[in-house]
């Protein structure tokens, strides 16, 4: 009796926390970027760049359209938007790249060597992956 009404309880918890994780899954081609960073070190909550928006610049960064600090997936595509560039080779992000000398400012630079983001990057901005949204190379 104890064993089944376990079962039971456990078989609802997964169904309630199914549907929040799906959530912030994604949205309309917005892919979350895992632990990504910001140059806003005072904001918090999810990253999710716009897979439409990826497109190879003529100087072989990959640029796109990122959504930052999204603390409500209602949120996703209409807080945080800037527009961000990155450097497969090198695994540098570039911050907010319309506007200004962003390449050479160590403040709109962050090396993702380490980064839990560089396999999204990797593979919807670097063509790691044959993704309908994966840029030529």
């Amino acid at each position: 009796m104890f064993a089944s009404r376990l079962k039971l309880a456990i078989i609802a918890v997964l169904l309630i926390s199914a549907p929040a994780f799906a959530q912030w899954a994604g949205r309309d081609g917005w892919i979350e970027e895992p632990g990504a960073k910001s140059t806003d070190v005072e904001g918090s909550g999810h990253a999710y760049l716009d897979s439409t928006s990826v497109r190879r610049g003529d100087d072989g960064l990959i640029y796109f359209n990122e959504s930052s600090n999204v603390s409500r997936p209602d949120q996703i595509g209409k807080v945080g938007l800037m527009e961000d560039a990155y450097d497969c080779t090198r695994n540098i992000k570039y911050m907010c790249v319309d506007h200004g000398d962003w390449r050479n400012d160590p403040q709109s630079r962050i090396d993702l060597t380490k980064d839990p983001a560089v396999s999204v990057y990797g593979r919807y901005l670097c063509g790691e992956d044959p993704s309908p949204h994966a840029p030529d190379r």
